[in-house]
């Protein structure tokens, strides 16, 4: 691998998005394994972009919460900007939502989300691209809040608007995302609702056939009804994926205390085994 990062052995590709490639490498210093993110070339060609990514970096790099991955350092070699970050071997929210989840234990991993976002959106920070590949597990199978790489500033109101980049993903993205609106920590609650709807049904509420149809489906289709074996959970998706920022819990505190009014579960429910769904 010709790729070359100062301090850092490089071994293989364990992620690769749009945005930035994700490799398994060893931190020389430390002897310890590490997950590099290196930033897509198109992006590290917008100077703009790269201030802010090192700036954000350092702050995601002082979080310290036991549900949001760790950062052990962010900087760039040349052209490469690359933020070094815990490594957690452990599989993703996605693999879990396809073999299968109660909904006690989807709602546990949504509730320890939820408190990580209330900590970061706390310290000034939105995550924008919560999803269930974002969402990891350490060895105890604690969830883990990663990819902070595009998080944005709640006093940064520029937009990133390179051609062929979206900020999010479609599928999890707000509407006052997709529009490219101001944004605060209710849009991070909106993906998290999404993440909820596809735990306890095995599919997305939106999907459309391109981004474009999908984005447009959050913005003008209803929410589907629930299962009527999940309509305990309704009032709470309603609150989450609602179109207006102002109709959704104003926080991620308000929605941990939605979270202990549910009602008791049924302790006869089946785990939901969705169908197989392309990758995303």
């Amino acid at each position: 691998m010709n790729l070359k990062i100062p301090g850092f052995d490089i071994d293989s590709v364990i992620g690769e998005g749009a945005m930035a490639t994700v490799y398994l490498a060893v931190q020389r210093s430390l002897e310890r394994k590490v997950a590099l993110k290196i930033m897509a070339p198109a992006l590290a060609a917008d100077a703009s972009f790269c201030e802010r990514f090192l700036r954000e970096g350092k702050t995601l790099a002082r979080l310290s919460h036991p549900h949001i991955v760790t950062v052990h350092d962010i900087g760039n070699a040349g052209e490469h900007y690359y933020m070094a970050m815990e490594y957690l071997p452990n599989g993703t929210l996605r693999e879990r939502i396809a073999a299968g989840l109660s909904p006690e234990q989807g709602l546990a991993y949504v509730r320890q989300i939820a408190s990580a976002l209330g900590y970061a959106h706390a310290q000034g920070l939105i995550h924008r691209d919560v999803k269930p590949a974002n969402i990891l597990f350490r060895a105890d199978g604690t969830a883990v809040l990663s990819d902070f790489g595009i998080a944005k500033s709640l006093d940064d109101r520029t937009q990133f608007t390179q051609a062929g980049f979206a900020v999010g993903t479609p599928n999890y993205m707000s509407p006052e995302q997709a529009r490219g609106m101001d944004i605060d920590g209710r849009a991070d609650l909106y993906s998290l609702g999404v993440v909820l709807y596809e735990i306890l049904v095995g599919e997305l509420p939106y999907l459309g056939t391109d981004a474009l149809s999908t984005a447009l489906a959050h913005l003008t289709q209803p929410l589907p009804e629930l299962p009527l074996h999940h309509g305990r959970y309704q009032h709470l998706l309603q609150r989450l994926l609602a179109k207006e920022p102002g109709e959704r819990f104003a926080n991620a505190g308000e929605l941990l205390a939605a979270l202990d009014a549910l009602p008791a579960s049924d302790p006869n429910a089946t785990v939901m085994r969705p169908l197989p769904v392309a990758p995303m």
